[in-house]
């Protein structure tokens, strides 16, 4: 079994040098090559969790008076919050839709062994992220505390709001948006020299499986919605722009708890993301995520794409 990478240069360029959509599962899929635990070296002052440029509050300068180790903090509940979001993806969504898939017949590109392998990353990405937990609480101090994803709740609630017959429609359009807009995510959630080593190799072994996993679903997904009646390709229209909102939408009050954890007052925390969360960029970064997922439907000549762009332009702070 290969050796996981130590450093996350290695672990980018393992992601890089190899044709992760093509070669075997059994060679490339971490839950594979995995070997033993990931160092973790200590925890230095200047260490963050997560890429600030993700975190437009954490850069406020009533952040940068609290000083290093207040951001070092809020870095760290980001990441917590990230790592909620993900293993919620991963069992309540993607798996849950993969049980459907197995059962919709004429996918050609996708064989029932490519989509069990999918189903059985997913778990063990959730093992990592529960092993990753306990060691950086041994490690550093901090605590990566479980709890609910909001946007989560909000795709299972579009989801389960659905008219029965629709509900299997439902799961596997929202597994395909969430697959095909988290990798990206996760390669830049470590792309930072100040984020701590370990998490950039947790991120990029993650980020070489979602590479496979979003290629699978582009596939999946070409050819599945030409074979859905009219009325069903309607639903899905009018679905997958609400899904990728619900997903991509920033996390409001989240990062308003965030902030009164590492000191600040109520009124200070929602000044700081008035100030932070520009509406003209968030509606860009909301479609440069949903790149993929945009020209896929697009391609398939459904207008949920047009509708998402107008969705993500007219964002605003409630």
């Amino acid at each position: 079994m290969a050796e996981t990478p130590r450093s996350v240069d290695d672990a980018h360029r393992a992601c890089d040098a190899r044709d992760v959509t093509s070669r075997p599962w059994h060679d490339v899929a971490t839950v594979r090559r995995a070997s033993g635990e990931v160092p973790f070296p200590p925890l230095q002052p200047d260490h963050l969790f997560f890429n600030v440029s993700l975190m437009p509050y954490a850069t406020h300068p009533c952040v940068c008076e609290l000083g290093q180790s207040a951001r070092q903090q809020l870095s760290a509940l980001r990441l917590a919050d990230y790592l909620n979001k993900t293993e919620r993806v991963e069992l309540h969504i993607v798996n849950r839709a993969v049980e459907f898939m197995l059962d919709v017949p004429g996918i050609a590109s996708l064989h029932r062994e490519d989509l069990l392998a999918i189903y059985t990353d997913e778990g063990f990405h959730t093992w990592m992220m529960a092993r990753f937990r306990r060691d950086v609480q041994r490690q550093s101090g901090h605590v990566l505390s479980q709890g609910p994803s909001l946007a989560v709740i909000r795709v299972l609630s579009l989801c389960e709001t659905a008219p029965q017959a629709y509900r299997g429609l439902a799961i596997m359009a929202a597994a395909s948006v969430t697959e095909t807009l988290i990798t990206g995510t996760l390669r830049r959630a470590g792309a930072s020299d100040d984020v701590y080593p370990p998490v950039r190799v947790l991120l990029a072994d993650h980020a070489s499986d979602e590479m496979r996993h979003q290629a699978a679903f582009v596939r999946f997904v070409s050819e599945w919605v030409p074979t859905l009646s009219c009325t069903e390709r309607e639903f899905l229209d009018a679905l997958i722009p609400e899904l990728m909102m619900a997903f991509l939408a920033p996390e409001l009050p989240t990062w308003r708890d965030h902030l009164c954890a590492v000191g600040l007052e109520e009124v200070i925390a929602d000044r700081v993301i008035r100030e932070s969360a520009d509406p003209l960029d968030i509606g860009v970064q909301m479609m440069e995520a949903a790149l993929v997922p945009r020209r896929l439907f697009e391609r398939l000549g459904m207008s949920c794409s047009e509708t998402f762009a107008r969705r993500a332009s007219r964002w605003h702070l409630p």
